[in-house]
């Protein structure tokens, strides 16, 4: 049986994080040919690529071991981990919008042509909105909206690819404590949507994977008596595992009629 991202080029933003990772390892598991995005790139690949299923071109059982940066499908020969600071604009632009033939990428650390996109980089807010400095307020949503918006506009999508913007169910539901990062989230749903449109006459399907939450230091950090207040309107009473929504990420990659949607992965909490 096929693996459903057989031989595509997926780059993953903010591969490093838990989430990041979790949805890059299960690309992989499919075929997929890997880009890993993150400030940490370079130090976590020792820790990180073990963990990847190697790459090996469509039709074949070896591995691809080649130190070229680029097989004869278009696609890097190998995972690749490239380090970059969502916060820099530039480095943004350089990476991903780096000039070079349509159909095969450059070498070095540019991306090139992409066919799954998986925006996932992001920091979180754990203070009121007056206890909130300006700098953070505006690191947050330079982050988690605008980082993704700039990505989105300097990635070389194929057509027929497909986007996934990482937003939360704090987009949609709030969040003490929370005000700016459930702006930010807000707005990459809205963003999502209008990119959709944007993006028909390529045919690049444009989606939105709303999280509630998941089993990552965000969760843990949170005080016992958060918890149980979060888990008691939770109907599933638990969190995610970064595996679940990893497969959620999948089906929004594979299913070619999944487009424009905002997909709740929440255990039912969104339902309070």
């Amino acid at each position: 049986m096929a693996l459903p991202l057989a031989g595509k080029h997926c780059a993953v933003v903010g591969a490093t994080g838990i989430i990041g990772f979790s949805i890059a390892k299960a690309f992989a598991q499919q075929g997929a040919v890997l880009t890993l995005l993150a400030r940490s790139a370079a130090e976590a690949r020792p820790r990180l690529e073990p963990q990847l299923r190697p790459y090996s071109l469509p039709g074949t059982t070896t591995t691809t071991t080649t130190t070229k940066d680029t097989g004869d499908f278009g696609v890097p020969a190998a995972h690749r981990f490239i380090p970059l600071d969502v916060a820099d604009r530039e480095s943004i632009k350089a990476i991903f919008g780096a000039r070079g033939s349509s159909s095969k990428p450059q070498t070095g650390t540019a991306v090139g042509p992409i066919d799954v996109l998986v925006n996932c980089a992001g920091i979180t807010q754990t203070s009121l909105l007056m206890r909130t400095s300006d700098e953070h307020l505006s690191d947050i949503v330079d982050t988690n909206l605008l980082a993704t918006i700039l990505v989105c506009k300097h990635a070389k999508m194929r057509p027929n690819g497909c986007i996934i913007n990482v937003s939360s169910l704090m987009g949609t539901k709030g969040g003490l404590g929370a005000t700016a990062y459930a702006a930010s989230k807000a707005g990459v749903i809205g963003f999502t949507r209008a990119l959709c449109r944007e993006m028909a006459s390529r045919s690049i399907r444009v989606n939105a994977l709303l999280p509630g939450w998941v089993n990552s230091s965000m969760w843990t950090d949170l005080k016992p008596e958060i918890k149980q207040a979060f888990l008691k309107d939770t109907p599933l009473n638990r969190v995610a595992e970064p595996a679940e929504v990893a497969d959620a990420a999948l089906f929004l990659a594979s299913n070619g009629f999944a487009n424009n949607c905002v997909l709740n992965l929440d255990g039912g909490l969104s339902a309070a």
